[in-house]
């Protein structure tokens, strides 16, 4: 396996967003539309991805909210390839270049009811904190932070 490092705009990693988008509305559905724009690729992310074989497996990405944080985002792994702890290689990844760009601050939005999520951003010592700006109010998200 190979990672490499690219960005929003690449179709390989795009095409495993919509996969994980897809999950997401079959587990949520039609709710999960009123965070289209939250999600949207329009702002820049530097996105690593894992290949397998030619075959797209896993991505992550982050994008920068200040000059010293950004917020991980899109990660997901394909189903077989799960609990092998590819996602926690990949954000440790993205850490080490976050960190050698000089940012602080990791910040990381997921469901509340996504728990292996939650406890992947535990093992990586990210904390739960009061929602981010724009989710306050809202009851079916967490927000997590880690210091660098």
């Amino acid at each position: 396996m190979k990672s490499i490092i690219t960005n929003e705009k690449d179709e390989r990693f795009l095409k495993l967003v919509r996969e994980l988008d897809n999950g997401y509305y079959q587990r949520i559905g039609k709710d999960l539309s009123k965070y289209n724009e939250y999600n949207s690729l329009e702002i820049p992310h530097v996105v690593i991805l894992l290949i397998d074989s030619g075959k797209n497996v896993a991505c992550a990405s982050y994008r920068v909210l200040s000059k010293d944080s950004v917020e991980f985002k899109r990660v997901y792994v394909k189903k077989d390839y799960r609990r092998k702890g590819i996602a926690f290689k990949l954000i440790e990844r993205l850490e080490r270049d976050v960190i050698e760009k000089g940012f602080r601050y990791s910040y990381i939005v997921t469901g509340k009811n996504n728990t292996p999520a939650i406890g992947l951003y535990e093992k990586l010592n990210y904390h739960i904190i009061p929602n981010i700006k724009g989710f306050e109010d809202d009851k079916r998200i967490i927000s997590m932070k880690k210091e660098f």
